[in-house]
């Protein structure tokens, strides 16, 4: 099995029985700046420090790549209603100095079977630094 990462409970792998795929990661590192008015002058820019990182990355979920959506879709849910923060790991590296939220999460439920079982869904994930 190719583990590429994990972000707490939530493991990224690919192999021959099962595959949960981390696609389209973002990350957005900025400063926070300020100005104050000058008389006669332009304004001057003021460097306040450094803002909360955030990470947008997409997770692929399909039941016949052996990955159970819905169980995982249920961890999401509850790391981000109960706000854990947890450590995000990709390949053998982590991202960022510590540890990561999830400030936001969105589901869709691509294909659902006849019976009501969660075949397909994609989940678009917003972390926020935590610190």
């Amino acid at each position: 099995m190719a583990k590429v990462g994990t972000f707490g409970r939530i493991p990224f792998r690919v192999s021959d029985q099962e595959a949960v795929i981390l696609q389209n990661m973002k990350r957005e590192i900025s400063g926070r700046w300020s100005e104050m008015e000058r008389i006669g002058k332009k304004p001057l820019t003021v460097f306040a420090g450094a803002d909360l990182q955030k990470i947008t990355l997409t997770v692929f979920l399909d039941a016949g790549l052996g990955t159970p959506p819905r169980d995982l879709l249920e961890e999401i849910e509850t790391m981000t209603e109960q706000g854990q923060a947890e450590y995000l790991i990709i390949g053998r590296r982590q991202v960022g100095n510590g540890r990561w939220v999830i400030v936001k999460s969105s589901e869709v439920w691509d294909k659902i079977l006849i019976k009501g079982e969660l075949y397909r869904a994609t989940t678009e994930l917003t972390l926020q630094e935590y610190v």
